[in-house]
């Protein structure tokens, strides 16, 4: 432990008038782990996780103080879950049980996704004209690309349900969280000048 003495005997100054030799008192000084910090036998650290694994669950690698091991991580894991693994601390004094590495979970983000609790929200674009007319678009899920309809008249802002496209439940693996396309349009920045006059006539129209 930091700040324990060790005696190495007949190691220090040489003893006056032939006397014994001193002994050497030495005073551990444990440098600090860029990753690991110990309290008592237990041992903490973080433990960084893709989106995906967190979501959908599957084996991560975790460093711990005598090499790599895999660990399943649950679907619907968290920032800031903890993982306990018993045995992966400091070894026990005397033959006594080991401690355990005790571990943080923080997941890193992923572009076009948002996370609120169970559920997905993620931003899709669409054309000016769908959004009037209707018709579809193509929405990214966790595991894959789906096709949603999009109504005539669509406003920007509008939400679309993905039911069961969320986040499984940690505590009931039989439930999920939805996922939410909000739609943003896009409005061209160009037109040629028959579209111009033809979006004229329309407003001439609509008025």
């Amino acid at each position: 432990d930091n700040g324990q003495s060790i005696r190495i005997r007949d190691k220090g100054e040489p003893g006056t008038n032939g006397g014994p030799r001193g002994d050497l008192l030495v005073e551990v000084n444990v440098a600090k782990h860029p990753i690991f910090q110990r309290q008592d036998m237990n041992i903490f650290s973080t433990a960084p996780i893709t989106f995906a694994q967190a979501a959908l669950g599957g084996d991560v690698k975790i460093s711990t103080v005598d090499g790599d091991v895999l660990y399943t991580v649950k679907p619907g894991t968290q920032t800031d879950t903890k993982i306990r693994l018993k045995g992966k601390g400091m070894p026990g004094i005397n033959g006594g049980e080991a401690g355990s590495l005790l571990l943080e979970v923080t997941v890193h983000d992923k572009p076009g996704f948002e996370r609120k609790g169970m559920d997905l929200y993620t931003t899709v674009e669409i054309p000016f004209e769908t959004a009037a007319l209707g018709g579809e678009a193509i929405v990214p899920t966790l595991t894959g690309k789906v096709s949603c309809k999009i109504k005539e008249g669509t406003q920007s802002g509008t939400k679309i349900r993905l039911k069961g496209k969320g986040i499984v439940s940690m505590k009931n693996p039989s439930q999920k969280g939805d996922e939410y396309a909000v739609i943003q349009i896009r409005v061209p920045k160009h037109l040629s000048p028959d579209a111009k006059q033809k979006l004229s006539e329309y407003a001439k129209a609509a008025s």
